[in-house]
């Protein structure tokens, strides 16, 4: 099968160190599943598992949508079933995956469910442990108990915060406040629920919310710094989510440099990690994503597709969108495969 890796760390424009190679196809064991993958997509932590070098041994990419073509021993999915899921090494024709980590498809696109995954788990379970402690049971449906919400979204034009933007809608938050630049994201974010948008090229967005004004901050890009510019918008009662990266992510702090050195009494503060609570969570989460999607909740947006043989160009388009921090491009970059 066709597999993409790179020949050590690699760096924009990709084209020199990100190849397609022959590898074998997985073997699979009972209760795993054979996926033909249809579609990917690129992430940002797949650009940064490319810049370290992880591609060499074939672990880049993690969005799965495709078709089960084997899965002995299992109960819950069939041969021919189409799924979604989170699978490493997802950058080739196939993909093994343990059958409890694996949900049925939509009634969507291959294109567009491969672009949901990763950044929707992401977005569902951070806005959940915005009511719930890490560790234990997601919150069914909306984590929120409170009405008349206000709920900021750091980065909303990009894959986590799209998502976010609708999740919050769909769950009852009152207004929806976030950051684009310019009008084709601007109106894109407003689309989706945004109620209060500015453009972070022209001003800084917790510059412009009144003090005590704001419940719910998932901070979705993570720029050093957001924590104690929020911290004044925040009413006692409520959170400060950091998804982590870089060495937040490592380290896991819940402290500065990743949060407020000065936090506000009585709001939490949470740098989460997503990833360390997929596994126990993935087929629910997936399961409610599906249900979002199929009452029209929740829809994906592919700003741009590129085939697995230009996967290079995909790296090279997301690493080179975006200005003063935040990516310019509109929704997701999906990368078909079959």
């Amino acid at each position: 099968m066709r597999q993409v890796r790179t020949t050590g760390p690699c760096a924009a424009p990709f084209v020199d160190c990100v190849h397609l190679r022959m590898v074998a196809v997985p073997k699979v064991g009972h209760g795993v599943a054979l996926i033909r993958v249809n579609a990917t997509s690129v992430n940002p932590s797949d650009v940064d598992e490319v810049e370290g070098g992880a591609c060499t041994v074939g672990r880049c990419g993690a969005d799965v949508s495709g078709t089960v073509v084997q899965c002995d021993d299992c109960s819950r999915i069939n041969v021919g079933d189409e799924v979604w899921t989170l699978g490493t090494g997802a950058y080739s024709d196939y993909v093994a995956v343990a059958e409890t980590s694996i949900g049925l498809k939509p009634s969507i696109s291959h294109l567009e469910a491969g672009t949901i995954p990763e950044v929707g788990l992401t977005s569902l379970m951070s806005l959940k442990r915005t009511a719930s402690e890490p560790g234990t049971p997601l919150p069914k449906g909306s984590p929120w108990t409170k009405g008349n919400l206000t709920v900021v979204i750091t980065a909303g034009a990009g894959g986590t915060g799209s998502i976010g933007i609708q999740l919050a809608k769909a769950w009852g938050a009152a207004h929806i406040a976030t950051s684009a630049s310019g009008d084709a994201s601007i109106n894109f974010v407003k689309s989706l629920g945004a109620t209060y948008v500015v453009d972070y090229k022209q001003v800084d967005l917790f510059g412009t919310l009144p003090d005590d004004s704001v419940d719910i901050v998932y901070d979705n890009y993570g720029a050093e710094g957001t924590a104690d510019k929020a911290m004044h918008a925040i009413r006692p009662g409520g959170t400060y989510l950091l998804l982590p990266h870089g060495e937040c992510f490592t380290k896991k702090t819940q402290g500065p440099p990743c949060l407020s050195a000065n936090p506000k009494p009585g709001v939490r503060q949470l740098n989460y990690a997503t990833g360390e609570e997929f596994e126990a969570f993935a087929l629910e989460a997936l399961d409610e994503l599906a249900a979002l999607v199929r009452s029209g909740g929740l829809r994906a947006t592919v700003d741009r597709s590129f085939s697995l043989e230009d996967a290079a160009l995909a790296f090279n388009y997301s690493a080179g969108s975006g200005a003063g921090g935040v990516s310019d491009h509109v929704g997701k970059i999906s990368i078909t495969v079959s």
